[in-house]
């Protein structure tokens, strides 16, 4: 996949799970599908690594967004990736909040 193939898939997963948010609009259960398969087949290829770190964020965010465990321990292992890798702050926030979130998330299904 080449980067400009990647940069296609972000775009995409911005457009159907991040821009309706940013607005205040809950994307379509079908919208977050969609984002989180894009999301799963970028990873999987290993061409997020074509994107910049804050661009690979954007497109690990309907990881983040998602409903069950698995998305946000995967949301929660990328994000710890991208901070050794780059060694940014702001990526150990990400991490925190999906593992916050992966808590809660343990706690309302008990």
């Amino acid at each position: 996949m080449t980067s400009s193939h990647a940069t296609a898939l972000l775009l995409a997963i911005l457009r159907l799970d991040v821009f309706p948010r940013l607005i205040g609009v809950e994307p379509s259960r079908a919208d977050r599908n969609e984002a989180l398969a894009l999301a799963t087949d970028l990873v999987a290829s290993g061409s997020d690594k074509n994107l910049p770190p804050i661009l690979r964020a954007c497109a690990f965010l309907p990881f983040l967004h998602g409903d069950t465990a698995l998305d946000l321990e995967r949301a929660a292992a990328l994000y710890a990736g991208l901070r050794r890798e780059s060694g940014d702050e702001i990526f150990a926030a990400a991490h925190d909040h999906a593992r916050r979130r992966s808590e809660a998330l343990a706690i309302t299904k008990n």
